[in-house]
């Protein structure tokens, strides 16, 4: 049997209904009571009849204090409870994806998308980037030479062209200064993205080995596991190894979707940047700029870490850091590599103590 994955203390896992399968239960539960009382009402003068009568009282006395002996012992409720709650999940699987395994790997599609998403966003913005370079130093090199005209103009007493060129000077620096800040604002971007890329690349690659982990533990508990083994374990009083599974993949399944909401807002923050940026007047939406501020100034990021993502922050301030476009980004294949080796560390080194 593979050993399952310890769960942190402060995880607690969520009840049947608060499941996807807990409202299907409630409405069948709530159906169940009002047929249950249709019944008994529509049998009350039948049951009357027979109370009448010493002899068949006396029996459904026996029959209901049966019941109640019955339905009073832990275990019975324990099994109906299970009984009721795996159809539950039968009927719910019918229109929604509950298994956790097949919930992961409708992650694993996810951040596949968003890493093409991504890919295509730093390629967009690195070609922003560099037409609003060129057109930052074109603007410069335009400032000089018109404060130069005006120069000269001063000297020659062309007071007309002196007041043209030192106007024209000045417009070219005030736009500078406005494509200065949005070039800024799109480095920042740039770097966290292919920072962001790069995490949600060892995301991805970690969650394609959890799966193919838990897969083959699935399996295994699969092979010795039958609805007759489950109630012969609640019989028991003994913990049952599938339900131990399950809360672990629960674990795994809000784990992963956290860090995966992460990456999709972060994606829709980028992309939301970088589609309303207008270049020939070098302007954004306001609610844009507002949205990559948020994530700004949020600190409390899963992936980054609020202490890495400060580093990334200040660095993206500093002019002395140049960004360098020809740097590629992380190779797949290199980054999957890399997870198989530390995860096979790991799983060694937890052996070892095992052992």
């Amino acid at each position: 049997m593979a050993d399952l994955l310890e769960l942190p203390k402060d995880f607690t896992p969520k009840k049947f209904w608060e499941r996807p399968e807990g409202m299907p239960g409630m409405i069948v539960l709530a159906l169940m009571i009002i047929g249950g009382g249709a019944l008994l009402f529509a049998a009350l003068p039948f049951i009357i009849t027979l109370l009448q009568n010493t002899l068949y009282a006396a029996g459904l006395a026996i029959a209901l204090a049966a019941l109640v002996y019955i339905v009073s012992d832990k275990r019975f409720r324990t099994l109906v409870s299970y009984g009721f709650k795996s159809l539950m999940r039968k009927i719910t699987s019918i229109y929604k994806t509950i298994d956790p395994i097949g919930i992961l790997n409708n992650y694993i599609d996810d951040l596949e998308d968003d890493l093409v998403s991504m890919d295509k966003q730093i390629q967009n913005l690195k070609g922003q980037m560099r037409r609003l370079g060129n057109a930052i130093t074109s603007n410069e090199e335009n400032r000089k030479q018109n404060l130069q005209l005006a120069g000269r103009a001063h000297k020659e007493g062309k007071q007309a062209q002196f007041v043209l060129s030192a106007r024209k000077a000045g417009r070219l620096e005030k736009s500078n200064l406005t494509l200065q800040q949005l070039y800024d604002k799109m480095e920042l971007l740039y770097r966290a993205l292919r920072k962001m890329y790069e995490v949600a690349s060892f995301v991805l690659e970690d969650l394609k080995d959890e799966v193919g982990v838990k897969t083959r533990e699935y399996e295994m508990i699969r092979a010795g596991y039958s609805a007759f083994t489950k109630a012969m374990n609640i019989l028991k009083g003994q913990s049952d190894k599938h339900d131990l599974f399950m809360e672990t993949m629960e674990y795994l399944t809000e784990d992963y979707g956290q860090k995966l909401g992460e990456i999709e807002h972060f994606v829709e923050v980028s992309k939301t940047f970088i589609d309303s940026v207008d270049l020939e007047n070098g302007v954004y939406e306001e609610n844009a700029l507002k949205m990559l501020q948020e994530w700004e100034e949020k600190g409390d990021s899963i992936l980054i870490g609020p202490a890495e993502k400060k580093l990334l922050l200040d660095f993206s301030s500093d002019p002395k850091n140049v960004v360098d476009f020809e740097e590629p980004l992380p190779k797949r294949e290199e980054v999957a590599v890399e997870v198989k080796k530390k995860k096979d560390e790991k799983r060694k080194y937890e052996a070892f103590f095992e052992n």
